[in-house]
């Protein structure tokens, strides 16, 4: 059983205890900033105007990813003995959760959910647009490729990286295929996604003139709305866009919500979107990640395998790799992702869940 500070769990008690302790050990900004230089990082990506118990939580996060979680425990033990005892329990801690795997990093992720039974092969672009909406502010992401290709399967891992404790996020998703049993137009798309947010849904507006202005005033009564909403980021993903039951001003609200999103009408929102027809307004382009997607290929099984290896410090032969895609491609085609990522999380179980203990 891996040692927590090496696959730290940030929702458990372990995580806790950790920041308990950070914070009762030093609260004052000039100590942060001293330890952040002490352990290597860079002070000027923090915003310290925080309070300490919310920096903790970033500064602890940023030395996980950078290997050096138990650099600075012990810099901090060593600074202030008080609190040695709990920070020996955090240093002893073991994952001791049903879920062996985990990962350093949440978006390098390739197993997800309760147990880890669900796979997610490849999605190297998406990964990386996905930080880009964490750490560098883009604020609208739109996937879009063939039907089967994985677009609302990207759900889970959105969720994953929206569900980070460190980030605070409320997340939020309108399902177009499970959300509206017929055609769904812009009044009835905005009136499910204001409920979602606890708004007001009736949108008194004119509905027989053209679909611009009726989207226009929409979006600006949802906008107004929107504002007196607690101030907190929120990401929302909008999944089946490309659903023959969405009509065109649909395509066209959502256009008009990234253009909010971009000019911050709509704070700290990030808008996520899959099967948009992509007419966005210029300076929308300008904030924006696309993933355009593909099929997948015996390939992507190799690479979930081996990156599962790498992840659990388990080698793994050319041989093995072949044996577990073959094993897996036995019971679930490539077009059928939630049958393979099941048959790819089983595999996963079975050869690795049992070793790797450091």
């Amino acid at each position: 059983m891996a040692r927590w500070i090496q696959f730290p769990d940030w929702a458990d008690g372990t995580a806790r205890l950790l920041h308990n302790a950070l914070n009762k050990a030093f609260y004052l900004r000039d100590d942060l900033i001293d330890i952040c230089r002490s352990v290597g990082l860079p002070p000027h990506e923090f915003d310290w105007g925080q309070p300490a118990a919310q920096l903790w939580l970033g500064i602890t996060r940023d030395c996980a990813d950078a290997g050096r979680l138990k650099e600075l425990i012990e810099h901090v033990k060593g600074r202030c003995p008080a609190v040695g005892g709990d920070l020996d329990t955090v240093l002893s801690a073991r994952n001791t959760g049903i879920e062996w795997y985990t990962t350093r990093e949440r978006h390098l992720a390739l197993l997800l959910g309760p147990g880890c039974a669900r796979a997610v092969l490849d999605r190297r672009e998406l990964r990386a647009h996905l930080l880009d909406l964490v750490h560098r502010q883009y604020p609208v992401l739109t996937i879009t490729g063939e039907p089967g290709t994985g677009k609302s399967y990207s759900r889970y891992l959105i969720h994953h990286i929206a569900g980070d404790p460190a980030l605070d996020c409320e997340f939020r998703t309108i399902d177009v295929e499970d959300d509206f049993y017929d055609r769904v137009d812009a009044a009835g798309f905005m009136t499910v996604l204001a409920t979602r947010l606890g708004l007001d849904s009736a949108f008194d507006v004119d509905r027989h003139t053209e679909q611009a202005r009726t989207v226009r005033e929409l979006v600006n009564l949802f906008v107004g709305r929107f504002s007196t909403l607690p101030r907190r980021l929120r990401w929302v993903f909008i999944d089946g866009l490309d659903r023959p039951q969405v009509a065109p001003d649909v395509h066209m609200a959502v256009a008009r919500l990234a253009k909010e999103v971009e000019a911050g009408q709509l704070f700290n929102t990030r808008l996520i979107v899959t099967g948009h027809s992509g007419e966005f307004a210029p300076p929308v382009m300008e904030v924006l990640r696309h993933e355009e997607l593909s099929g997948l290929t015996t390939s992507h099984v190799h690479g979930f395998f081996r990156g599962l290896a790498d992840h659990t410090g388990q080698p793994i032969s050319d041989n093995e790799l072949e044996e577990l895609a073959e094993a897996v491609l036995a019971e679930a085609d490539l077009a059928d992702l939630a049958l393979l990522g099941a048959a790819a999380s089983r595999a996963a179980h079975i050869r690795f869940s049992s070793g790797g203990e450091p």
